[in-house]
């Protein structure tokens, strides 16, 4: 099995296949089987980092030719967080670079954040703000309540009038949101649990 996996990496890096797609979700996204994962793409985990001037050169050129790399091999899921230290910066910085000299369009990338979820719906609805403004774009392909691990951040999600979830709905109303779901790494119940809303489109 590890020499077909090298195999596959080798016919991916020569350039006569690209990593094949399905329906993802719920969602009329095709996604490719193979995504980009941020949450090891940025110069710091911390806070520290507010802004470009902050990032080294080095580090933000290599983000940049990584994901382009990623984007010729076929890729066009980009996933990141916002408690992925500054990701959604560099990552906002270089997909705007990308589009800004026409090597990549918009639409032809599936773009998620996601947030956890919070005692404060009007907290979480900033969080979310400083998201969409860090990554440069008008709106997210998907974007996920980070870590519904139980009951607490359930309750925070949905209970109340004025909750997370209604946050969201509230941003894919004014189409700064294409779908909802949710990461988590709790029980299968309560992974059931979730689902069983009827209100997300995926699960990480």
């Amino acid at each position: 099995s590890l020499e077909l996996l090298v195999e596959e990496c080798r016919l991916l890096i020569s350039g006569s296949v690209k990593v094949p797609k399905v329906k993802f979700g719920k969602t009329d996204l095709e996604i490719s089987v193979v995504t980009l994962g941020c949450m090891r793409f940025q110069q710091e985990w911390g806070p520290r980092i507010t802004n470009m001037n902050q990032v080294g050169s080095d580090c933000q050129d290599n983000l940049v030719a990584i994901l382009k790399q990623a984007i010729d091999y076929g890729i066009n899921h980009i996933e990141t967080a916002r408690g992925y230290g500054c990701s959604e910066i560099q990552l906002g910085a270089a997909l705007k670079q990308l589009f800004l000299t026409s090597e990549v369009k918009r639409e032809d990338l599936i773009i998620q954040t996601k947030i956890r979820p919070m005692a404060s719906a009007d907290e979480f609805r900033k969080t979310l703000e400083t998201s969409l403004k860090n990554l440069q774009v008008s709106y997210v392909d998907l974007c996920a309540f980070h870590g519904l691990h139980g009951d607490e951040e359930l309750g925070w999600a949905f209970d109340g009038e004025d909750n997370c979830h209604a946050v969201l709905e509230e941003f894919k109303k004014a189409g700064k949101i294409r779908h909802m779901g949710f990461s988590t790494h709790a029980s299968t119940d309560f992974i059931l649990k979730c689902i069983k809303k009827d209100v997300f489109d995926y699960v990480n």
